[in-house]
């Protein structure tokens, strides 16, 4: 086994690339239960409310409990003091947007 200093540099500066790529991969999902959750498509109440203009937060989790948003397009993360992450795409009220 070669030991660093034996290591060509250009040997040497492909394995670095290759180790900061993985680390910028693994810092853009996180992984729960088996299951890769892509943070660019999952996000807080909070930041679904600032993405989609929503008013406050109670009624994105208004939502959540009627089944506006579909309980697998949710996901609570308990190791991050149960946070809840939205799957991030537009979600319609029908009562409200019908006028019911």
């Amino acid at each position: 086994m070669k030991t660093i200093t034996e290591t060509r540099p250009e040997q040497l500066n492909e394995l670095l690339q290759a180790a900061r790529e993985t680390l910028a991969t693994a810092q853009n999902y996180l992984s729960k239960d088996g299951k890769i959750y892509e943070l660019h498509d999952w996000v807080t109440v909070a930041e679904y409310c600032r993405r989609f203009n929503i008013p406050n937060t109670q009624t994105v989790s208004n939502w959540i409990k009627r089944g506006v948003i579909p309980a697998e397009d949710t996901v609570v993360i308990e190791e991050y003091n149960n946070i809840r992450l939205i799957k991030a795409v537009p979600y319609q009220d029908k009562k409200v947007a019908h006028g019911n």
